[in-house]
């Protein structure tokens, strides 16, 4: 399902970055928020709303004037709930040399016209890996 999936594309200015370059944490952070809002706005046809965010992991700084690619796929859908996972890729476009930045997971909740939350179609996993994330969300629930 398509619909599950989620990329956006964005370069970074100045104004993001700390004293030594790099990109703030909190911005990477806001990227992916966005990221999983729109591949969980696009699945269920409602707003959303960041419910949580997790386990976020900055593997290797992103310098100034790299792009970022924020990838978002829904792993885990319960009653109102979706549960996405994040990864940030930064390329540096001189060279061509891709890494993995930064990763997490975010559940966001959909919500009605009087911001209650409300059902969202339901999903089950098919392939092996996306039963072994589904799965791996019902433990982390339930522990």
């Amino acid at each position: 399902m398509e619909n599950r999936k989620a990329e956006l594309i964005e370069t970074l200015l100045p104004k993001d970055t700390n004293s030594y370059g790099n990109i703030f944490g909190g911005v990477i952070m806001s990227i992916m928020d966005k990221t999983a809002g729109v591949v969980c706005w696009r699945y269920s046809k409602k707003r959303v709303v960041t419910g949580c965010a997790q386990r976020i992991s900055f593997h290797t700084p992103i310098n100034v004037g790299e792009v970022i690619y924020s990838r978002a796929t829904i792993i885990h859908v319960g009653r109102s709930s979706m549960e996405v996972e994040v990864e940030i890729e930064a390329e540096n476009v001189m060279d061509g040399n891709k890494r993995r930045a930064a990763s997490g997971l975010f559940t966001m909740v959909a919500m009605d016209e009087n911001w209650k939350p409300t059902p969202v179609p339901a999903w089950q996993p098919v392939t092996e890996a996306e039963i072994e994330k589904w799965r791996e969300v019902e433990k982390r629930r339930k522990g």
